[in-house]
């Protein structure tokens, strides 16, 4: 193993946090985390096109989930509540009204004890979660005070 090319060795398919790398640092073989290597990142600049799988699909009033940063909301006829729990610090959520009709109004826990209504395909927000909070950052989407 020690006289392997790492054009050799089997590839890996994920890395989690603690996986370990390579890297000659000033000539000096060295090892670091996923997690040291992404910690010190700033400023990155990324060519081409970014792409979120797993899209939460609501076609009906419930929960918005926490767990998918995009949520396509579906008119049922009638609308009704929506709600979203907790998220984590500097979290992002994307809700976008994809189709059919109705009004959907999301309530919880938003600042400033707004209300955001989707009226019509096209009604869009981008929320940012922070300060315990989730902040209306963008979108066409009506937000109410």
């Amino acid at each position: 193993m020690a006289d392997s090319k790492v054009s050799e060795l089997a590839a890996a398919t994920s890395a989690a946090a603690a996986d370990q790398f390579y890297l000659v640092q000033s000539n000096t073989s060295k090892r670091i985390s996923l997690a040291n290597l992404c910690k010190s990142l700033s400023n990155v600049t990324i060519g081409g096109n970014i792409t979120y799988s797993g899209v939460q699909v609501l076609a009906a009033p419930g929960i918005v989930n926490n767990t998918s940063i995009i949520t396509h909301l579906v008119g049922d006829g009638t609308g009704g509540n929506i709600s979203i729990p907790t998220g984590a610090l500097n979290q992002l959520k994307y809700l976008t009204y994809i189709s059919g009709t109705g009004t959907y109004t999301l309530t919880g826990n938003l600042a400033g004890s707004a209300n955001v209504q989707y009226n019509k395909i096209g009604d869009a927000s981008t929320l940012l979660y922070t300060n315990n909070k989730w902040f209306v950052v963008g979108g066409t989407a009506n937000v109410i005070y």
